[in-house]
């Protein structure tokens, strides 16, 4: 298949198509939260706020972790971090930034973390893959050169995934079909997850299938490894510490999250 579409979408240099379905992401991904938080009988105006907060730690941390990858290049350039309208920005960052950043804001209307966390996995997910299409239309991330029957050649050489002409990995398709497997998963499985685990198995879903996707993208490597495996490694490791202090793998195997406890996200 091959995808003529460059990163910007009608013509302007300033509107891309990661920035539209991003956009999208976290106005889909924001209702639902929104909704998710009513049923807990929380202001839609809360919800909100909170919403608003995440994005704007969402934005500060995907831009920090993508300068920090290419600490080189904004070292020599570094007129080039204000560019913003050219994209630059770290998923990982965006989630991590996000997450914290909307957690805190939930302590301090007075809700519990924990509930509000599960009630953003699934709208975070959903908002995820709705973002990552824009990517597939706009050819990001850079990937590695395929010869499989679903590989794709991005001919529009503004693409990031212009290699060429050869054909590439479809790495953005890859990455929303995970996102929305792990939305599914939540959608049917959330409700037997014991209380304040939903979100961090639904975090180290997530770093396992970018962790392995990594490996057919193209990005700097530190010691072996890109930086999105890198902080998928650190982000399993303290799910991992944190099910074994918090006693979860105890009430997992004791039966504890074979009921609901609490609303579908």
């Amino acid at each position: 298949m091959t995808i003529s579409h460059g990163p910007y979408a009608f013509g302007s240099p300033f509107i891309t198509w990661a920035g539209l379905f991003m956009i999208a992401g976290v106005l889909i991904g924001g209702a639902l939260f929104a909704r998710a938080m009513a049923r807990q009988g929380v202001e839609r105006r809360t919800a909100f706020g909170i919403v608003l907060v995440s994005v704007f730690g969402g934005l500060a941390g995907a831009r920090l972790l993508h300068m920090l990858d290419y600490a080189d290049f904004y070292t020599s350039a570094p007129f080039h971090i204000f560019y913003l309208w050219a994209g630059g920005y770290a998923l990982w960052g965006g989630v991590l930034g996000g997450l914290a950043a909307g957690l805190c804001q939930a302590g301090r209307q007075g809700l519990a973390r924990a509930s509000t966390a599960a009630s953003a996995a699934f709208p975070g997910a959903v908002g995820l893959a709705v973002g990552r299409l824009g990517g597939v239309i706009g050819g990001d991330p850079p990937a590695a050169a395929s010869s499989l029957p679903w590989a794709v050649t991005y001919d529009h050489p503004d693409s990031v995934a212009f290699a060429g002409g050869a054909a590439v990995h479809p790495v953005a398709l890859y990455e929303m079909l995970w996102d929305v497997a792990i939305a599914v998963g939540v959608l049917r499985w959330g409700r037997r997850a014991p209380e304040g685990a939903l979100m961090p198995l639904a975090l180290a879903a997530w770093a396992v299938g970018r962790s392995c996707i990594a490996f057919v993208r193209v990005d700097p490597v530190t010691f072996g490894l890109q930086q999105a495996q890198w902080v998928g490694l650190m982000v399993i490791a303290a799910v991992v510490l944190w099910a074994w202090q918090s006693g979860l793998w105890r009430r997992l195997r004791a039966g504890d999250g074979d009921g609901p406890t609490r609303r579908s996200p």
